[in-house]
């Protein structure tokens, strides 16, 4: 049997919001700024490995999920820029 080449997402939506919502609670915990240095980073590094992984996979969407308070589920950019905005203070 042959194989199919195109090549399917590892990772999925659910996959996603499982991880940010983590990600906002070891970010509610971290207690000094190397800690929330390394989590950033951590961020950073997942957010590269999902869009290698899956073209349609939005980065800076998913990087406003992991704020503490943001909205995991949201659904449009301008939607996560709001929510970190106000997760922060700014608005």
């Amino acid at each position: 049997m042959a194989k199919a080449t195109s090549k399917l997402p590892r990772f999925a939506k659910r996959h996603y919001e499982a991880i940010a919502s983590a990600m906002q609670e070891a970010k509610r915990y971290a207690i000094n700024d190397d800690q929330h240095k390394g989590i950033d980073r951590s961020i950073s590094e997942l957010a590269d490995t999902f869009a290698a992984d899956n073209g349609m996979f939005k980065r800076d969407r998913f990087i406003a999920a992991c704020v503490p308070g943001a909205n995991v589920r949201a659904r449009s950019a301008t939607g996560c820029v709001r929510l970190v905005r106000s997760a922060i203070g700014s608005c």
